[in-house]
């Protein structure tokens, strides 16, 4: 059997709800709501005790369904969206004793306090599908014997951990029972196929869980499905002003942070910060601008393909570039840059001509003049650009001046 027919199975099984109780029971646990109220539904506590995990996994389940694409809702079915649950009953007294009989040792509290609360899991993350249950996790050198010699890793470690994931894309969650904390938790890790050795380690089940939450909602964030986006639109005007006042690294962290809301402006504004302090900046213009049609819709096609558009192919001439901008945007070229203030247009145009008679010194040096200068009426212009994508003037911003750029305070008329 397929590890897709594996989860169809298991997407199939009866939903439950949050209490453990199947969907057709309307009861309502007053205990466990009274618990959500005080333990907070939108804490990041650590969860370790079973009712601690329900409130967790209630958030998650709720995050999950409200960001999930259609395909994903149509693949867990009508019953388990109306449960707003991705879990299972909580494994039994009996179940929990018969497993660590098994096992021939105790369960790490925080991944007992987890199947107590559901026993097995779907959609654990954007990489891991399903969780196993007390029925099926054990001993990875006995689910997988293969993986305690694959080469790049500890053999004795592989040979020693439990193996708590199920589908999954090419990964396994491991937890080690050699590495104990205070509070009984074992070392979690997550070997995967697209990079060598294990990855980080973490101190518990429950770190990982809360680490693997943390990428399924960046992830959809970037793509413009933001699990939490209140605040977006005040770090992006927060940005923009450390941005102009050259505070870059505040600015592109507050950028940074409306991207994880869903703000594609905020990405957007991050690309162009990164374009003076990342060299090699192709690579996000792809895969943070060109690769998300959320990020393009919010600044417009038309400022993406005169703004990096020249960038991108700058660095990456190739046919394939052309290519990726065509399917993202349409046709390349057409596109003007937004005209800058004359004050500052003149200024290139003096630079321009002194390096082409060869003086790139006292070029850069009106160049340079000019900067602090610098201003845009238009709130989606935060630098000027032009210096990076100029045919003439391009090759005077070194590594270190691109960075001066955008470290050094310029004009902002926009506002009072």
């Amino acid at each position: 059997m397929g590890a897709h027919d594996r989860r169809q199975i298991r997407m199939s099984a009866r939903p439950v709800s949050l209490t453990g109780r199947r969907m057709g029971d309307r009861r309502r646990d007053q205990g466990l709501l009274q618990v959500i109220l005080k333990w907070g539904v939108a804490s990041r506590m650590r969860p370790c005790t079973a009712e601690q995990w329900r409130v967790y996994l209630a958030e998650y389940s709720a995050d999950f369904l409200r960001v999930a694409d259609s395909d994903r809702l149509h693949q867990l079915g009508d019953e388990r969206l109306a449960s707003g649950w991705l879990g299972f009953a909580g494994a039994s007294p009996e179940a929990l004793a018969a497993v660590e009989q098994r096992l021939g040792a105790p369960l790490p509290p925080g991944y007992r306090g987890f199947l107590q609360a559901s026993d097995g899991w779907l959609e654990m993350g954007p990489f891991v599908w399903t969780m196993r249950t007390t029925a099926d996790v054990g001993w990875l050198r006995d689910i997988e014997p293969e993986m305690c010699d694959v080469g790049d890793v500890d053999n004795e470690l592989m040979a020693r951990v439990l193996l708590v994931s199920g589908d999954a894309d090419a990964c396994y969650w491991l937890l080690d029972p050699a590495d104990v904390n205070h509070d009984g938790e074992w070392a979690a890790y997550v070997w995967a196929s697209w990079y060598p050795g294990l990855g980080d380690r973490f101190d518990s089940f429950a770190d990982l869980v809360a680490a693997e939450r943390e990428s399924f909602e960046e992830l959809n964030a970037r793509d413009g499905r933001a699990v939490e986006p209140a605040g977006a639109a005040e770090l992006v005007d927060e940005g923009r002003r450390m941005a102009l006042q050259g505070d870059a690294e505040g600015a592109a962290e507050r950028f940074e942070s409306a991207a994880r809301k869903g703000s594609g402006v905020g990405q957007y504004l991050a690309v162009v910060m990164a374009a003076f302090l990342q060299p090699q900046v192709h690579h996000r213009i792809r895969n943070d601008v060109l690769a998300h049609p959320h990020v393009v819709e919010a600044v417009g096609a038309e400022r993406v393909r005169a703004e990096l558009v020249p960038l991108l192919l700058q660095q990456e001439p190739g046919a394939w570039a052309q290519r990726l901008v065509k399917g993202s945007l349409g046709e390349i070229g057409g596109a003007s840059a937004a005209a800058e203030p004359a004050e500052f247009t003149a200024a290139l145009e003096q630079a321009r001509e002194l390096a082409r008679s060869g003086d790139t010194e006292a070029a850069w040096s009106v160049v340079a003049a000019a900067v602090p200068k610098w201003h845009s009426g238009d709130p989606l212009r935060i630098a000027p650009l032009a210096l990076l994508t100029d045919p003439i003037l391009r090759s005077l911003v070194t590594p270190q001046r691109a960075t001066w750029i955008v470290t050094t305070a310029r004009s902002d008329p926009v506002r009072p």
